[in-house]
């Protein structure tokens, strides 16, 4: 089942995100892709962008930019450790099979190459058993899991939803963008002069992160559904319940 979101609300989620990437990246400058603390710093940006907006869309779909941020109110102890290993795990496996690898890549069976078609295809799957990471630790039902649990449900849910979240990125992502790029390259190489080709081919790019940009709130919202639709719509009594809950224990702390 399908549910109306607000797009714009996401999508300026995902601007700002993006903001912030940049200045990082330029602060840290050219050697940023081998810096461990720039990769730290820029997987913990990438995954609170994650986070509000996995959040945003299963506890208020409909709300302002501001509802959307407001999420950060939801992270706690256990959400924050769960996607710290997560992190974890992918920057190991980055560094593992990137250019900076630990491995033996003069090995006859195994050259820099295929290691890194390895790497990239290792980091593809653990992305999406773990699509659904940040659904479950932002969801109020699992309020009360511990951290192993919730690091179960991730995997578990990612399974179950394995199929239906590689039919998503097909669909929406991999089929287009090989569907556009053929097409790129097919009215490149038949141009007359390498100007007009290489033209086409930087047009054709910045068209292609211009689909990936719009559609990502999309994809995001259809993940979301993939969800709610496994687990069901959450009780906005109970969320009003547990909202209320956490105000009062904000109160009586202060006092």
């Amino acid at each position: 089942m399908k549910r109306e979101y607000s797009y714009g609300s996401v999508i300026l989620v995902e601007i700002i995100v993006a903001v912030f990437a940049f200045v990082l990246n330029r602060i840290f400058g050219s050697s940023a892709d081998e810096n461990i603390i720039y990769n730290v710093l820029s997987s913990v940006i990438t995954w609170l962008g994650s986070f509000i907006i996995a959040s945003g869309l299963i506890n208020n779909r409909k709300g302002s930019v501001g509802d959307y941020l407001n999420q950060l109110q939801r992270l706690d102890k256990k959400a924050i450790i769960v996607n710290l290993i997560l992190i974890f795990i992918t920057i190991v496996l980055t560094f593992s099979f990137g250019k900076i690898g630990v491995f033996d890549v003069e090995s006859k069976k195994l050259n820099l190459l295929s290691l890194s078609v390895l790497g990239t295809l290792l980091l593809g799957i653990l992305s999406i058993f773990t699509a659904y990471a940040n659904h479950i630790v932002s969801d109020p039902r699992n309020k009360d899991q511990s951290i192993m649990d919730a690091l179960k449900s991730v995997f578990a849910i990612g399974i179950k939803l394995f199929g239906k979240t590689i039919s998503l990125y097909l669909l929406y992502i991999v089929l287009p963008i090989i569907l556009i790029f053929g097409i790129i390259i097919g009215i490149s190489v038949g141009t007359r002069s390498p100007e007009s080709g290489i033209g086409i081919i930087i047009l054709g790019g910045g068209l292609l992160g211009l689909y990936y940009i719009l559609i990502s709130p999309l994809v995001s919202a259809r993940l979301a559904d993939n969800y709610l639709n496994l687990t069901g719509d959450i009780d906005q009594e109970i969320e009003k319940e547990n909202t209320e809950n956490n105000n009062e224990f904000t109160i009586t702390r202060n006092i």
